[in-house]
């Protein structure tokens, strides 16, 4: 694992190959292990029971692209994950984020680590250059910055973050908050009594159980076209702000009893570039 340090954050990120996550579905680049600030543990294990090879078996701020060239690929064909590798598609199923497919080839990965910041280089021979560099700005903030390159036709797609916050174990309930700069508007997965959207955000009415999840898959801004990549998810005295540099296409939220997740997602087109930055705050 890799750890870097600025005042009271403390990131620390596994390796791509160190076992921690053997999943096919998040990029395997700066999948967190922790991430404290003030010694308070805001992004730790929020899973009831761990196994690498679970699909979302990740912590923190995770991300996941979609598969490029799935659709095309025969049965027995490779298709690409960004930030795993080529993988073989099995039969003639539809893509399932949530299976384990095999690695056909896992590409190399490069680690260069700074005082501040750790890079992530992940190369496909022939297919793209990848790089994922996490950066400490300050004692509060940090940022996640990506570059991808292909080695020959473009690739495109689209790539989220599904922000794995914890608050220190909090269970997910009233103090659990969810702010946008707009008034959203989507559709639940099903009538909740738990959980409603807000004039400007997302608000629980009652704490959630064990076993019990929220879902909405296409939160957008009620009367407006395009959402700014801006999102406040807070618990109690303390609020962390995430800001994009990129527009965001749509925004999927998901809560169980430990997480609120907000999933904006954004559209990329090699050659590109984005940015993510995180600022916590203490009320």
């Amino acid at each position: 694992m890799k750890s870097i340090r600025k005042a009271g954050l403390v990131l620390t990120l596994h390796e791509p190959l160190d076992g921690f996550y053997k999943g096919t579905r998040f990029d395997r680049g700066g999948v967190f292990d922790s991430l404290e600030f003030n010694g308070l543990q805001m992004c730790g294990r929020w899973f009831v029971s761990y196994d690498p090879l679970a699909h979302d078996a990740v912590c923190g701020p995770a991300e996941e692209f979609s598969p490029i060239g799935y659709d095309k690929a025969l049965p027995g064909g490779i298709f690409i994950k960004p930030g795993v590798g080529l993988l073989r598609r099995e039969d003639s199923s539809p893509y399932d984020r949530f299976h384990l497919y095999e690695i056909a080839d896992p590409g190399s990965w490069n680690l260069l680590q700074g005082d501040d910041y750790v890079l992530f280089e992940h190369v496909l021979d022939g297919v793209y250059t990848y790089r994922k560099q996490i950066s400490l700005l300050s004692g509060d903030s940090f940022q996640i910055s990506h570059f991808m390159q292909a080695a020959g036709e473009p690739l495109c797609g689209e790539v989220y973050n599904h922000n794995f916050w914890t608050f220190g174990r909090m269970q997910t309930g009233p103090s659990r908050k969810l702010d946008f700069p707009f008034t959203p508007d989507g559709h639940w997965r099903s009538a909740y009594d738990s959980v409603a959207l807000s004039e400007n955000g997302i608000r629980f009415s009652r704490p959630l159980s064990e076993g019990e999840s929220v879902y909405m898959g296409d939160i957008h801004s009620k009367g407006q076209e395009g959402m700014p990549y801006r999102i406040s998810l807070s618990e109690g005295p303390l609020r962390v702000d995430i800001r994009g540099d990129v527009p965001v296409v749509r925004t999927v939220f998901w809560a169980n009893h430990r997480v609120a997740c907000p999933e904006p997602y954004n559209e990329f087109r090699t050659p590109c570039r984005w940015t993510i930055t995180y600022k916590i705050y203490e009320k």
